[in-house]
């Protein structure tokens, strides 16, 4: 069986990516039957964990971009 390539861990991560924002948007419009407290802590960790996906997303795109080749012209 063929193992994931970059570009599928990539869209992982963009999903991972769109339910992380959605969530923080529902915490911050109090869409939870969290009291206050719980709330805010899981909105810091959702943020924390938003910002970490953000940064693999980064890294796995510069690495998708290959240099071209160099090859000494003759």
């Amino acid at each position: 069986m063929k193992s994931p390539g970059k570009a599928d861990a990539r869209q992982v991560l963009q999903m991972m990516r769109w339910v992380a924002r959605t969530r923080i948007s529902h915490l911050r419009e109090n869409v939870t039957f969290h009291d206050n407290d719980r709330r805010n802590y899981y909105l810091r960790q959702y943020e924390e964990r938003l910002a970490q996906i953000e940064r693999l997303i980064r890294h796995i795109s510069i690495a998708l971009v290959e240099p071209p080749d160099e090859k000494p012209d003759k």
